[in-house]
């Protein structure tokens, strides 16, 4: 069964991803680096030359390859994965058919933009202030997100070891 974390960005999805893979010794599977290789550009020079629908068709792709693995793996998605073409239902799929257990990550939008302030590789998604881009995302994605969960851990005020360790616990208890 895969592990597969959900959250918007900053959320802990990779971080929380790599150390929770190292726990269970499983593989680590970031959802973005497999939408570069397959879309042949980063999410930002996408975003800024082809678009925001290019990327998510490419993330789509993406998605179909890595759940089809027979490996079971930690999989850290992109924050809008679920919003790609067809992803919300192949998640749920594998979600359903018990080849997924889908683990949500969040934190109150001041921390997710603290988070990744000053990271040059997350840009502005919409040409609204952060804290009003992150609520809006957050209105939009979070019934998905919540349909999509097997179960949500809060990340706030927790290391990515303390996380790491409730991913594993809801794991188990799936």
């Amino acid at each position: 069964m895969h592990l597969i974390l959900i959250g918007l960005r900053g959320s802990g999805k990779t971080s929380a991803g790599r150390a929770t893979a190292a726990l269970l010794s499983r593989p680590f599977i970031d959802l973005d680096d497999v939408t570069s290789a397959v879309c042949g550009m980063t999410a930002r020079t996408c975003f800024e030359t082809a678009g925001e629908a290019t990327w998510r068709e490419a993330e789509s792709t993406a998605l179909e390859r890595t759940l089809a693995s027979t490996v079971p793996s930690v999989i850290a998605l992109g924050g809008g994965t679920p919003t790609a073409p067809g992803a919300f239902e192949r998640l749920e799929t594998a979600r359903n058919a018990g080849r997924a257990c889908i683990v949500r990550l969040h934190a109150p939008a001041n921390e997710l933009i603290a988070r990744i302030a000053d990271d040059p590789d997350r840009p502005s998604l919409t040409a609204l202030d952060p804290l009003d881009e992150m609520t809006t995302i957050e209105k939009a994605r979070g019934p998905l997100l919540e349909k999509l969960a097997t179960t949500a851990i809060d990340t706030s005020d927790r290391s990515i070891e303390q996380v790491a360790e409730a991913v594993c616990r809801a794991l188990t208890s799936d």
